[in-house]
């Protein structure tokens, strides 16, 4: 039994250091490479411009998962180059925001909190929304202001639209699974299942527009 115990222990110390060392090398490709493809949707090769953005891998130390405001802290802050209003990807997906940073450390809002909302597409061109979290399950959030006549099908894959700055457009979000429709309103709520799993979210990566660290530079500069 003791053995078996052991053996166990080394597999899952093996996992994490595996688990950490991809996050890892994730954003040691975003610096080598100027230009580094993040996903392939259809035909499309849609690429991460790392003259642009700057990106820093870390393990989520601490989590809040059973509130209406659910909260992640990062093990990486403002001398990491982390900064307020950096965008958090957890396996190349839409996973959150900084809202606060200490010098090694960052508070992250994540989709699952009631308090943020993000700007979205629904498939490669097709109608922009608001993604919100509803409460509760925190596997699912809903894409809301997609007009009625829009053509929204199950399985379609929902992305961001870099229209808020926190990320580039077409960032991974998640899939479509189901289209309510009331009658009385001209819009329809699309239902949408999250990329991440809250549930046992640990080693992420952080996307900072090195526009606004440059930007903060040269505000510091002159204070």
């Amino acid at each position: 039994m003791l053995g078996q115990i052991q053996t166990y222990n080394s597999v899952k110390d093996q996992n994490i250091a595996l688990n950490r060392e991809n996050s890892r090398l994730r954003t040691e490709l975003h610096r080598l490479k100027k230009y580094v493809p993040i996903k392939r949707r259809s035909s499309i090769i849609k690429e991460l411009d790392t003259s642009v953005w700057f990106s820093r891998a870390a393990e989520i130390v601490r989590t809040s998962t059973h509130t209406s405001k659910n909260l992640l802290i990062a093990n990486k802050g403002f001398l990491d180059g982390v900064i307020r209003g950096s965008g958090m990807l957890d396996k190349g997906h839409l996973a959150g925001k900084v809202i606060e940073v200490t010098d090694h450390e960052a508070l992250v809002f994540p989709v699952t909190h009631k308090n943020i909302e993000w700007s979205v597409r629904i498939g490669e061109e097709g109608a922009v929304g608001r993604l919100v979290w509803g409460g509760g399950d925190l596997t699912t959030a809903n894409v809301i202001d997609i007009a009625k006549s829009s053509l929204v099908l199950p399985g379609d894959k929902v992305y961001t639209t870099g229209f808020q700055g926190v990320f580039p457009s077409d960032i991974l979000v998640g899939k479509v699974v189901k289209v309510a429709v009331t009658e009385a309103d001209d819009f329809k709520t699309v239902i949408v299942k999250l990329g991440v799993d809250y549930s046992s979210i640990r080693f992420v990566e952080f996307l900072t527009d090195k526009r606004i660290l440059k930007s903060d530079s040269l505000i510091n500069s002159v204070r």
